[in-house]
């Protein structure tokens, strides 16, 4: 039997995945499956496959209940207890306005758990910065994360290994020892902050943030409008630290130090840049793989990658069985799976045409070898992509082959440039100039595939989902099953079709009517559009959420360049707080806001200025009938019964919508005294809910048939039988009408 680690692993992993599912197998039964298919391989050794599949399940099955058992799930279970402790930082803190955040190693004895156990560390700031193998004493409380904005951080964290959250009061005590001696994972990690340092140094704010991203892991500094373009352009796994960047590395060695220095750092830089980067599976994946092809080099005997890469796997879901739920690791995987089965086949289907001179047949394989590896990468995630997100980027083979060929040059000039800026501050300019040239290169790249229209195909209903499957169907085949002449034309064909689907499809939904309830906390922010016309209703947000940006990065995902109508129901910081940051940078035709305002109260002034200085046309108004506003297509329409306020409806042919976000209960009830409200859906704040009795009241009166509640924290799941749907958990709110 070939491989037979490649069929226990991928069985191992089978079973990770039903306990996981919670499905839960006794021992009993385990035991008697494998003690028959154990009998069987051995009177009939044609069975052995068989046996090795059912070994590799029920292993997995009970390892991972096992695990649970005994370690994971008495560590959740210190949920909702404080505990007297003193951590280890594993870590240097991210600081931030109030708090600050670090990953610590807790000592299970502590807190009454076997062994010991990793969590994330949410306390005050203090004076002295925190740093790895620093220890902090202090009464720490345990909590669970929970769904929050549409995120499963509960999920999430458990697949990095985070059973459970840990915060310190703010007025708690807390004590903090510096470590005698740092930790060796110190060392890798205060790296990657000089590195930083010197890109800071060199490179303009939006070099540096791709600069920070492509080589150590942080992201903090790219902008929301970069990570959706590099999203759209299907290129955001050059950001996200894996595979691809542990290549460039051990490639950069092997090149430059040739087969045998090369091998002799290989293992050591795969080692610290773990470290550098921390915990990650589809790193962790990436390393096991590079270190085992390096091993064989040194011992000058072949790997086989195949193997690699399901010992890779087996090794990390029995460090973390709840590795299979990362994302990341899901993608590594199957991206990287679907490179080493099918890849050379289409690079072979693509050999050198005649017309291509013999001299640059090296060029040629290095580009068909590009098209070769995306390809088979994009078909083998694109379900995974879908399942979990929801979109596709269908120029994701176009932006990859123009893209990867600078990134891969790129990432080994920061790394020279970045350890010679250690030392020689000024000589660094002259490796990391190219980088500069290399960057916009990669930017222009992103921004342009972003930038064209409907390049997402998404799978939000019966037609997508099918399309979907089909074409991913289709393209497995081709590529396990499908000739040379069926892989030249074949795939292209199919990538083609893909396309022009995805387009004409744009097309019909950019005409639908679209609202989107953005989430903003306890502020509100509705972007409402049809075709060619966009309007937005309010521009506020709450906590750490920024309206104006958020705005302004749903308007550049979806394609709208501007904005033909704002309408703020009330001028005040629960409904205008960042509209003027909103008109710096996006451009508005026309406002409506309320005829009264408190005019020395802010925003009032700011944006009276703002609107002046950007030539921008309003009209304050306090209709007592419902009024049309805007263009048709859109449905919108005002009243301003109630003083400084206005109300708002969108409405077609199967929605009616309405937010009275900017009332109280009390101007509600004076409202639907003096004339009657209905609407299908009721936009309301937190305050509605603030009297029970006003509450059912209002709802009898306007008898909505589900209400969105926009409160920043977590509200019922309904108000007196009324099903309730909060932005907190759900995230994003989004209708679709038809236009006929």
């Amino acid at each position: 039997m070939r491989r037979p680690l490649i069929w226990f692993s991928g069985a191992f992993a089978a079973g990770c995945a039903l306990t996981l599912r919670g499905i839960l197998i006794p021992l009993l039964v385990t035991a008697i499956v494998l003690l028959g298919t154990a009998a069987a391989a051995k009177w009939f050794p044609r069975a052995f496959p068989l046996f090795l599949l059912a070994a590799g399940f029920f292993s997995g099955t009970a390892y991972t209940e096992a695990y649970h058992r005994y370690y994971a799930d008495p560590i959740a279970q210190l949920e909702n207890t404080s505990h007297d402790v003193t951590v280890t930082a594993a870590d240097f803190a991210d600081r931030y306005d109030e708090q600050q955040r670090i990953a610590v190693r807790v000592s299970g004895a502590q807190a009454g758990v076997w062994g010991s156990f990793r969590t994330l560390l949410y306390l005050p700031l203090t004076d002295e910065e925190l740093q790895p193998g620093d220890s902090i004493t202090a009464k720490v409380r345990f909590y669970q994360s929970d769904m929050r904005e549409g995120f499963d951080r509960e999920s999430y964290y458990r697949g990095q290994g985070v059973f459970v959250l840990a915060s310190v009061r703010k007025d708690a005590r807390v004590s903090i020892k510096q470590a005698d001696r740092r930790p060796l994972s110190y060392y890798p990690k205060q790296f990657a902050r000089n590195l930083r340092t010197v890109f800071a140094q060199h490179g303009t704010e939006r070099q540096t943030a791709f600069w920070n991203a492509l080589t150590t892991g942080d992201r903090s500094l790219l902008t929301v409008r970069d990570r959706d373009h590099l999203r759209k352009a299907g290129l955001s796994h050059v950001i996200a630290l894996s595979g691809l960047h542990v290549g460039f590395l051990i490639s950069f060695l092997l090149f430059v130090f040739g087969r045998r220095i090369g091998t002799a750092l290989g293992i050591p830089t795969l080692i610290a840049f773990y470290f550098m980067v921390g915990w990650s599976p589809s790193v962790v994946r990436a390393c096991i793989m590079y270190g085992v092809f390096l091993l064989g080099f040194w011992l000058r005997r072949r790997s086989d990658s195949l193997n690699s890469l399901f010992a890779a796997l087996l090794v990390i879901l029995l460090i973390l069985p709840d590795a299979l739920t990362s994302v990341g690791l899901q993608l590594s995987f199957a991206s990287t799976l679907g490179i080493l089965c099918f890849a050379s086949r289409i690079q072979h289907a693509m050999e050198r045409p005649a017309f291509v001179p013999k001299r640059l047949t090296r060029l040629y394989r290095v580009f068909t070898g590009a098209v070769a590896c995306t390809v088979c990468s994009m078909v083998c995630t694109a379900p995974i992509l879908l399942y979990h997100f929801g979109y596709l980027s269908v120029f994701s083979i176009v932006s990859n082959v123009l893209a990867l060929w600078a990134v891969s040059v790129l990432f080994p000039l920061l790394v020279i440039g970045g350890i010679i800026g250690l030392w020689f501050p000024s000589a660094a300019g002259l490796v990391l100039t190219p980088a500069m040239w290399l960057t916009d290169y990669s930017y222009l790249i992103v921004d342009g595939t972003a930038a064209v229209p409907y390049g997402i195909l998404y799978c939000e209903s019966r037609f997508d989902l099918i399309f979907s499957v089909v074409v991913c169907a289709a393209a497995a085949v081709l590529l396990w099953k499908g000739r040379k002449k069926a892989l030249l034309f074949g795939v292209p064909g199919l990538v083609l079709f893909t396309i022009v689907v995805c387009v004409l499809r744009g097309a019909v939904r950019n005409n639908d009517l679209n609202i989107a309830v953005l989430t903003e906390g306890r502020g509100q922010a509705i972007v409402v559009s049809c075709g060619d016309q966009a309007a937005l209703i309010d521009c506020s947000g709450s906590g750490h959420h920024d309206a104006a940006e958020d705005v302004a990065a749903y308007l550049d995902w979806h394609g709208i360049d501007s904005l033909d109508l704002v309408v703020l129901t009330s001028v005040d910081q629960s409904h205008a707080r960042n509209i003027c940051t909103l008109l710096q940078n996006v451009p508005v035709e026309k406002m409506i806001l309320p005829e009264k305002s408190y005019e020395n109260r802010p925003p009032y002034p700011e944006l009276m200025r703002e609107l002046r200085a950007q030539n921008i046309s309003f009209e304050k108004i306090a209709p007592e009938q419902e009024t049309a506003v805007g263009d048709a297509s859109l449905g919108l329409s005002v009243w301003g019964a109630v003083d400084r306020k206005l109300i708002a409806r969108i409405r077609s042919d199967d929605l009616d919508i309405v937010t009275v976000h900017a009332l109280t209960q009390r101007m509600l009830l004076d409202l639907t005294d003096a004339q009657p409200l209905h609407a299908e859906t009721l936009l309301v704040s937190a305050q509605f809910s603030k009297e029970s009795d006003n509450m059912r009241e209002l709802l009898h009166r306007i008898s909505p048939s589900r209400i969105v509640v926009e409160s920043g924290w977590k509200s019922r799941s309904d108000y007196d039988g009324i099903p309730v749907i909060n932005p907190y958990d759900t995230g994003q709110i989004e209708w679709r009408s038809k236009r006929t």
